[in-house]
């Protein structure tokens, strides 16, 4: 019966996603293992369906859990502040957590949040990792939103998407002292600045190398970070495909030149993603800042 359900399983399921470890979170809420495992199939049972995976090693979220543990974590995280409340103390303020790409982090993300500071009910916690890792982050709960690039299998239920961004990667290289290239696209081969295969960014410059540039470059230094790629292009070491949003100073001031931006120009987008469930308070009005302040 959900009336049953007491607020410490929650805790200590929101502990156990956390950890992924049954031995871990049992420490962490200083309780026998057994008394924890029961806890949670305590839980389970109230709610009807299993929440977590047992058979997967690490241990990982159902289906069902995925959104079940959204929910959790904010109704605690509302529970709280609105006791804080009560009490007249100190108020806990709701977490936005955000995973994101390296390069949004740096270059785009401080823009998009820069005008949601209305209220200081909220505190932003943003976790930059690879793209992959992001989209990963949401499907397991970790996250109330991802800023990340198109992603086919979030388009659909049970997540919902807004675009922020028509964004170009662009083919660049340092400039001389005169404002000319260092490179030139005709003085192939060029030592290229390359994304991870597995990267996104990587993908997309690898569909363009293999149909259009097959065989124009040699590979200098690979890496998912384009901020680092964007050091060593304008350190002088070779060419890059970079995102227009994050070099717009430099083509300004002529550290940064385009190369045949005609023929090398590689369209993305720039989406944020959530689940279905219902987020905290603070989290749920960004989202709909973010719907109502960056519409493409």
């Amino acid at each position: 019966m959900l009336n049953n359900i007491e607020l410490k399983w929650l805790y200590d399921a929101v502990m156990l996603e956390e950890l992924r470890s049954f031995t871990l979170a049992a420490e962490r809420r200083n309780i026998s293992q057994s008394s924890f495992s029961r806890r949670i199939q305590a839980l389970e049972n109230a709610v009807g369906f299993e929440i977590f995976n047992r058979n997967s090693n690490p241990l990982q979220l159902s289906l069902q859990g995925r959104g079940f543990i959204v929910y959790a974590r904010n109704l605690l995280g509302d529970i709280e502040h609105q006791i804080g409340k009560i009490k007249g103390g100190e108020i806990p303020k709701h977490r936005i957590n955000i995973a994101t790409a390296h390069s949004l982090s740096i270059s785009l993300l401080p823009e998009l949040i820069s005008g949601f500071a209305e209220k200081s009910d909220k505190v932003f916690n943003i976790e930059s990792i690879n793209a992959d890792e992001a989209v990963n982050n949401l499907k397991n709960g970790k996250s109330d939103f991802i800023l990340s690039f198109f992603n086919e299998e979030l388009m659909t239920s049970p997540f919902l998407n807004h675009k922020v961004l028509d964004a170009q990667l662009y083919l660049v290289s340092g400039c001389k002292a005169d404002g000319k290239p260092l490179y030139r696209l005709e003085d192939a081969p060029l030592p290229l600045m390359k994304y991870t295969d597995e990267s996104y960014m990587g993908r997309q410059v690898n569909l363009l190398l293999e149909k259009v540039f097959k065989d124009k470059f040699t590979y200098f230094c690979l890496s998912s970070m384009s901020e680092l790629l964007k050091r060593m292009v304008l350190d002088g070491h070779g060419v890059g495909w970079l995102p227009d949003y994050s070099i717009r100073e430099e083509l300004k001031v002529q550290k940064l030149c385009l190369l045949e931006p005609d023929q090398t120009a590689i369209k993305i987008g720039v989406f944020i993603y959530r689940t279905h469930s219902r987020l905290n308070p603070s989290s749920e009005r960004f989202w709909q800042y973010m719907r109502k302040r960056w519409t493409v």
